[in-house]
């Protein structure tokens, strides 16, 4: 009977880590945008960008938190070459975020793939810290003001989404 109950009790406290620790920075839709910044170029301190450059200036941005070896991310840059080719870019900011990633590889993978729209490099794990994903691609829409509008949305339903919203607030 003792034995049960402290592995009940055992298994309790560390569900409540584990749910505790996957919320923590784990924003939802509705919340307003988490700022980070990162140095894109370890030896150029003058390579500082911070998300709050792109989120919360009076556009949509669509930002793709993606890798080069993710097959999943790359299969989302069609999706994202849509968005930034037919609508309106004083209503849509695209914005490719790089995680996890060496950065000669982000580099070769964002030309062989024609991401031509804004991006953030070498992001390594901060943006994942402050947004609390796991798993990439990871997209969110970031609405006019910097709150979030979307989150997770991919292939047409993003397209339509950003689509719709764009239209819907003109």
């Amino acid at each position: 009977m003792k034995k049960t109950f402290l592995a009940v009790l055992c298994l309790v406290m560390f569900s409540s880590v584990i749910s505790f620790g996957q919320t923590v920075n784990k924003p939802k839709v509705g919340d307003q945008f988490i700022n980070f910044t990162v140095q894109q170029d370890p030896s150029n301190p003058n390579t500082k960008v911070s998300l709050s450059n792109y989120v919360g200036r009076g556009k949509w941005v669509v930002a793709d938190f993606w890798a080069s070896w993710c097959g999943w991310c790359i299969k989302e840059i069609p999706t994202l070459k849509k968005i930034f080719n037919e609508l309106p870019k004083d209503k849509v900011t695209v914005l490719s975020i790089a995680v996890w990633d060496k950065l000669a590889d982000t580099k070769a993978s964002a030309r062989e793939n024609g991401i031509v729209w804004s991006q953030i490099v070498n992001a390594q794990d901060i943006p994942s810290d402050a947004y609390g994903f796991g798993g990439i691609p990871y997209i969110v829409v970031f609405d006019p003001q910097g709150k979030i509008a979307a989150i997770g949305l991919r292939g047409d339903k993003l397209y339509q989404f950003v689509k719709a919203s764009v239209e819907q607030n003109r």
